[in-house]
């Protein structure tokens, strides 16, 4: 099938050009904000070509948990560089800390305390604050809390809930076969326009975000890309499960 009929063929290598600036030459000197923003951009960007490979391949199925990734960090940062000021970024490299001393306190549940001390050795003072507080006190915050602050309520209700429905091991699966439910023959995947489209255009807009997102706090204006390359592509399609998650964090329009 001509790469013409592919949504994701189309806006590929525009997705890959947002990230040239500021970051396609060496950044130093960041300061906190920036030094957040760059970390969840590389994290976009990387997940393109794999996400990529696996359209590429017919595995739509499978890239549903990477497109659910790529709306959980334009979550993640929409909530961080909302207000201005560091704390929300100091208190985001802090959840490092909270989530290492969570796995160590697991681990040493699980395997006993010498284990723990043998393998894990002497651990760092920034994390230390946190071992052995209830799993409650280091809980990362939830996404739902992220999307009520970020105003992607109900965008998140509609597609974590259904991302979710396809990252996680449902009975749904059985999608993944032709046939009855007695004689059933596993799909052999193919790439099939009708399948990625929805995912192409989530994923594009859920990265497009982060990048535009993160290029603002080095004052790069990427705002124009979303109306110049994602939204023509579903002008006409009006309000469907394609479309209707395509909104802008804060509640714009």
């Amino acid at each position: 099938m001509p790469a013409e009929q592919y949504v994701w063929d189309r806006l590929l290598p525009e997705l890959v050009g947002l990230f040239l600036e500021p970051w396609g030459e060496p950044i130093v000197g960041l300061n906190l904000r920036q030094r957040v923003a760059t970390l969840l951009a590389m994290r976009a960007f990387r997940r393109i070509p794999a996400v990529d490979e696996l359209f590429r391949a017919g595995y739509c199925w499978e890239s549903h948990t990477l497109v659910r990734s790529a709306y959980e960090d334009w979550l993640e940062i929409a909530y961080l560089m909302r207000e201005p000021g560091d704390a929300r970024c100091e208190d985001y490299e802090r959840d490092v800390h909270r989530h290492d001393a969570r796995v160590y306190d697991a681990f040493k549940s699980l395997c006993g305390d010498a284990t723990a001390s043998r393998l894990f050795g002497d651990i760092p003072p920034e994390a230390a604050t946190f071992v052995g507080l209830p799993r409650w006190q280091t809980n990362p915050s939830s996404f739902a809390s992220l999307a009520d602050d970020v105003g992607l309520r109900r965008v998140h209700d509609f597609a974590y809930t259904y991302l979710s429905g396809r990252s996680h091991p449902t009975g749904r699966t059985r999608e993944l076969f032709d046939g009855s439910e007695k004689i059933a023959v596993a799909r052999i995947p193919s790439r099939d326009p009708s399948e990625e489209t929805r995912l192409a255009l989530w994923m594009s807009w859920f990265t497009a975000r982060v990048a535009v997102l993160a290029a603002r706090e080095f004052d790069v204006d990427h705002e124009p890309f979303c109306d110049e390359h994602v939204l023509p592509l579903v002008a006409a399609a009006g309000i469907s499960l394609e479309t209707c998650v395509l909104v802008r964090e804060y509640g714009a329009p």
